[in-house]
């Protein structure tokens, strides 16, 4: 207990520091515009009094979330590490690679909505297609920058296949991994409330935008920090996963 509070009290001061000073600068002396910054006065009970509907939407969020998150991960640390051994393909594909990833996932929408036959689907795709990228992205530059001499040595051991796969190249590559499924968590958050605005009734997304579109601007700050705690909450349980599969490499 005592250990786990010398690593975290700073991060327990600057947060009561950032709702002091968001406190002075709304309820007590109103320099900003009390109409879209509401104070802590009348967001803390307008919390209390939503939080049926934001675990509610929680739980529509993360059924349109983890297949999407989920199925990025797996589809694009798979090619990834293909494309990445392979040189000709890499050569050949990766124009093809930036070329797509530039275009803003956003644009997509429409086109989702149309191509997929339920807005659910559409909205899975949306969410998986902006952390698909990344993903990617990172697993290439993972695997192309793997020390050549890990490489020679299972040459030399003669391992091959998928032994050589899961022995010598993912761990490898492993925290350049980690990293891109990092980012595209946190994209995927972003997206989710793009997701949610088409075919949604519920989510964490859809309820900052259908109180956004009233004017409810308590409730619209409600949902930044629940949304906010609850993407800290699942950095904190990815963090520890990622400590435990690369303990070899992180210096804490």
């Amino acid at each position: 207990m005592k250990k786990a509070f010398k690593q975290n009290w700073g991060i327990g001061c600057i947060g009561i520091g950032l709702i002091l000073g968001y406190w002075l600068a709304t309820d007590a002396f109103r320099v900003l515009d009390p109409f879209l910054f509401v104070g802590p006065s009348k967001v803390l009970p307008a919390f209390a009094k939503s939080a049926g509907k934001l675990f509610e939407g929680l739980l529509s969020s993360l059924k349109l979330l983890v297949p999407a998150y989920a199925l990025a991960v797996v589809l694009g640390v798979s090619l990834g590490v293909v494309i990445g051994l392979v040189v000709p393909l890499r050569r050949n594909i990766t124009p093809y690679i930036t070329a797509l990833s530039a275009v803003p996932v956003t644009l997509i929408t429409p086109f989702a909505i149309h191509v997929f036959s339920t807005f659910y689907t559409a909205s899975v795709f949306v969410i998986f297609l902006g952390a698909f990228w990344p993903i990617l992205g990172t697993t290439i530059a993972g695997v192309v920058t793997i020390d050549k001499r890990y490489l020679d040595n299972a040459a030399t051991l003669e391992i091959r296949g998928l032994e050589k796969m899961f022995r010598v190249v993912l761990p490898a590559a492993a925290p350049t991994i980690f990293a891109g499924c990092s980012i595209a968590l946190k994209f995927s958050f972003i997206l989710l409330t793009v997701a949610e605005m088409f075919g949604a009734t519920s989510g964490m997304g859809y309820f900052v935008q259908y109180y956004s579109d009233f004017a409810r601007f308590d409730m619209v700050i409600v949902g930044f920090i629940f949304m906010a705690l609850i993407l800290v909450g699942i950095m904190i349980l990815f963090d520890l996963i990622k400590r435990r599969a690369l303990a070899w490499t992180l210096n804490s």
